[in-house]
């Protein structure tokens, strides 16, 4: 979906059943099928699966939620909730898509920065007066 991990092609998986507690800082992608109880910090990509659980705050460059995260998420680009994620807490996005079906039960806001994914309105106001 988001292309290659942009730092190699380094990806962390914590399969179905695998419970990690604690703190967990990754580069490149992150596949969360089983359980994270704790802090997860990525460089890079971090998806959580339709039976993924993360019960703790969540920092990447990018976030996919198909399971549950219940926590602070803070997405450095674009923060995707799926048709069957579930969010309960605060996130942070520069750039934020929940498809039908998706739960986001909490606080949202927008962080200030360049979308990767998404052109500003100020780059689209500048085209258009071209």
């Amino acid at each position: 979906m988001f292309g290659k991990p942009k730092l190699g092609n380094a990806i962390t998986v914590i399969a179905s059943g695998s419970v990690v507690a604690g703190s967990l800082r990754v580069r490149g992608m992150v596949q969360v099928d089983g359980t994270i109880e704790g802090t997860l910090i990525a460089e890079g990509h971090v998806s959580v699966g339709p039976e993924g659980k993360v019960m703790g705050d969540v920092t990447a460059d990018d976030l996919s939620i198909g399971g549950l995260v219940v926590g602070t998420l803070h997405a450095r680009g674009h923060l995707h909730g799926l048709p069957s994620g579930i969010v309960r807490g605060e996130v942070r996005y520069t750039t934020l898509e929940i498809d039908r079906g998706g739960v986001m039960d909490g606080r949202a806001s927008r962080v200030p920065g360049e979308s990767k994914t998404a052109p500003s309105v100020e780059r689209i106001e500048n085209a258009a007066a071209e």
